[in-house]
């Protein structure tokens, strides 16, 4: 019979494995825990051995869970959620820990989201967020992922919310007033300064602009500095609503025909999507979008 010793050894083994399919990589999970990358490698190295199986798939960008590893994973995530019971029992809600990596189309809800986060620290001091927008993503990180409804391929898991935006033509006024308002479509393209994000010269819808834009002086793979060109007066550019809702210097240019509706769906890491950690983000989360009166469509 397993002693006490064994089996505090063995828990310590299976969160270990826990936190590195969570994270998506051991130095990250070591991190994350404030151990040692190699104390980290030897407690998966050990439960390995022990389970006498291969239980990660160890690479350059990360360590991604084997098949035997998805079958127990659900019983260790059992674990976590007895204990995290235990532990809210006892201590109470605000002793959440840990960290919860969100992965964002960047821009989206913009400096709202990140001032409003103090609420949620303010409840759960020792939760963080890692908030990602242009680093590499594979299907064990990150906790959440909102993204363009065009991407789901790349990110398989549970859809939970599905939110659309128009996107349209912006400008400051002092631009308009030095340059003049565009009469109408061709006007605007032949004519006006254009700062493009590269993303959205790569739809197919939005692919007349890279065609027959005369001024197409920037593109970026970056939302912000976009956001923050047009801001500062350097032309016109199509972003979605939501960068301009608080920003009263950008307003809609006129005169200009053109209709697209933007699509981000937010997606949960099945592996991690109920931990309570995680649902205590996207509990704020729909709190701030429903003070924000953000359209959330929700999937059961």
């Amino acid at each position: 019979m397993a002693t006490i010793k064994t089996k505090v050894t063995l828990l310590r083994e299976l969160l270990a494995l826990k936190e590195v399919i969570d994270a998506g990589q051991i130095q990250a999970a070591a991190e994350r825990n404030g151990i040692k990358h190699s104390n980290m490698s030897k407690l998966i190295a050990d439960l390995e051995a022990r389970f006498k199986a291969r239980l990660l798939i160890r690479s350059s960008s990360g360590s991604v869970p084997t098949n035997t590893t998805r079958q127990v994973y659900a019983e260790i995530e059992s674990i976590v959620d007895t204990l995290n019971a235990i532990l809210q029992n006892v201590a109470g809600p605000e002793e959440l820990t840990g960290y919860i990596s969100i992965w964002t189309e960047e821009g989206f809800a913009g400096s709202r989201l990140f001032i409003e986060l103090s609420k949620l620290y303010a409840k759960h001091p020792k939760i963080r967020l890692d908030i990602l927008t242009n680093r590499h993503m594979h299907m064990s990180n990150p906790d959440i992922a909102i993204m363009d409804a065009r991407s789901l391929e790349k990110f398989p898991g549970k859809p939970l919310f599905k939110f659309k935006t128009k996107a349209k033509f912006y400008a400051v006024q002092e631009y308009l007033d030095k340059y003049g308002v565009p009469r109408d479509m061709d006007d605007m393209l032949e004519n006006f300064d254009m700062c493009m994000r590269q993303k959205f010269l790569e739809l197919p819808e939005c692919n007349f602009i890279l065609k027959r834009a005369k001024k197409l002086n920037t593109t970026a793979d970056s939302a912000s500095i976009i956001y923050q060109l047009v801001s500062d007066g350097a032309g016109i550019a199509l972003m979605p609503e939501w960068c301009t809702t608080k920003n009263t210097k950008l307003i809609e240019v006129p005169n200009i025909d053109f209709d697209y509706e933007y699509i981000l769906t937010g997606i949960g890491n099945p592996l991690t999507v109920k931990t309570p950690k995680v649902q205590a983000f996207l509990e704020f989360f729909y709190e701030f979008c429903r003070d924000y009166d953000i359209p959330l469509e929700m999937f059961e």
